[in-house]
């Protein structure tokens, strides 16, 4: 079920939210986890089981690592949960890749599907592990909290990644959020829907139109940065409304995105593109190894980690790996080449920053690398046709109107109008969700990019 479906529209998130909000509070976490799993189960009901597994191991040996104050005791425990956790991501996500580099294709691998928002599940699982494990955090008691932590179907799918300390207060208190919360909840969801259905989709409509025509450079750069602005307001579309939904279910989510593409540097995109992972890795894996604490090399080395396996995250095939790695090099090159050296007019900056972007981008969408190296070929081929005016005059209006989208000035001005002016922030509201209802009888393009990830 999507967000973007008129069935979650029309019938799930509004009886959900009703229903939510009048029981009292010893049935809320048993509706929520409930909720979650019947929306789950709506999209991938095979994989529930797997779910239901790895969330009562979490949560049984967060227990038990709280119980022992013995050092090998607890790591023992730790290691065996995330072998579970991780071990599960590596055979649903990384099998093929791995055997494919053996040259092998066992014939299990036909019926082997990525089950949904998996890679999300795991790393929040395992962020509730280790802040057990430091004692940052105290273990969860009640499963059905617990579940309803790592199960809830706002950020399940596709985050953000949210720490238990950050919902344990909610998860325990009776959750009624007043007017104001609602009101904000539904604006920031409608806002969300918008980005994701007004913007998100007819941009990845433009994209498969102008990538279609294979080695005409106009169309292939107009095609990046069609897909440039398909994947920001289609991942910060989701986010968005995870934290309106969840502020309209009692619960305060992370900010996920902060204009990106108002960067002026790549460290400076990283701050502001998808918040929640890079804060995992940091935290996680980053700091742990030893951040920048032990000299220039270790530095380098930890950082090749932290991007080799952010290119791995989001998918198990090399061009994934090669764009993490790209990343690895640009943030390599900033702070060890050009850290203080080289000054550079604002301006000229953010279009560098957004031009190293959409050649990642430009490797991240394209079938293994020998589409890569197609797609390459088309960005540089110094050749255009006619025909290529009239497709780029097709689609130019939406890539203009999500470049709008793009500027903070803009986004924030019209953010405090609406504070400023209650009747156009109702009118805005209804006038968007109408508008995304329309889109949505209309049209059947409607994915999430970030659901395969």
């Amino acid at each position: 079920m999507l967000f973007s479906s008129l069935t979650f529209l029309l019938y799930f998130f509004p009886l959900v939210i009703l229903v939510h909000y009048i029981l009292p509070k010893r049935w809320q976490n048993p509706f929520l986890l409930t909720a979650s799993l019947v929306f789950y189960a709506w999209g991938d009901a095979r994989q529930v089981p797997l779910f239901v597994t790895l969330l009562m191991v979490n949560w049984g040996t967060a227990r038990l690592i709280a119980r022992t104050q013995k050092p090998v005791t607890r790591r023992v425990l730790l290691a065996a949960a995330l072998s579970c956790d991780f071990g599960a991501l590596l055979f649903y996500k990384y099998t093929g890749f791995l055997l494919g580099i053996a040259g092998l294709q066992p014939a299990f691998l036909s019926g082997l599907t990525l089950p949904l928002g998996i890679s999300f599940f795991v790393f929040q699982a395992a962020g509730y592990l280790f802040d057990v494990y430091r004692n940052q955090t105290q273990p969860e008691r009640n499963p059905i909290a617990f579940g309803t932590f790592l199960f809830l179907f706002p950020q399940l799918i596709a985050g953000p990644i949210v720490r238990y300390s950050d919902m344990a207060k909610s998860l325990h208190e009776k959750r009624r959020p007043d007017a104001r919360a609602l009101e904000s909840g539904m604006a920031l969801f409608v806002a969300g829907l918008a980005a994701k259905v007004l913007l998100a989709n007819p941009l990845g409509e433009a994209y498969s139109q102008l990538h279609a025509m294979t080695g005409d450079m106009l169309c292939a750069w107009a095609s990046l940065g069609a897909y440039t602005l398909q994947i920001y307001f289609d991942f910060m579309g989701y986010s968005v409304m995870a934290v309106g939904l969840g502020r309209m279910l009692g619960f305060y989510f992370p900010r996920n995105f902060n204009h990106p593409y108002a960067a002026v540097s790549i460290t400076d995109f990283w701050r502001r593109w998808h918040i929640t992972l890079s804060g995992w890795f940091k935290d996680y894996v980053y700091i742990p190894l030893g951040g920048s604490r032990q000299g220039q090399l270790r530095t380098v080395r930890n950082l090749l980690v932290v991007w080799s396996l952010t290119g791995l995250w989001h998918g198990a095939d090399w061009n994934f790996l090669l764009w993490g790695l790209w990343y690895f090099l640009l943030l390599s090159a900033e702070k060890f080449v050009f850290a203080g050296r080289v000054k550079l007019p604002m301006i000229l900056q953010r279009c560098l920053t957004l031009l190293a972007v959409m050649l990642g981008w430009a490797l991240f969408v394209s079938d293994g690398l020998a589409g890569f190296v197609e797609y390459l070929g088309s960005l540089f081929s110094f050749r255009t046709e006619v025909q290529s005016l009239f497709w780029l005059r097709e689609f130019a209006g939406i890539i203009l109107l999500g470049m709008v989208f793009c500027v903070p000035g803009v986004v924030e001005g019209l953010k405090k109008l609406c504070r400023r002016f209650a009747l156009i922030r109702y009118a805005a509201v209804m006038i968007a969700m109408l508008l995304c209802l329309a889109a949505l009888a209309k049209s059947s393009y409607n994915p999430f990019l970030y659901f395969r990830f």
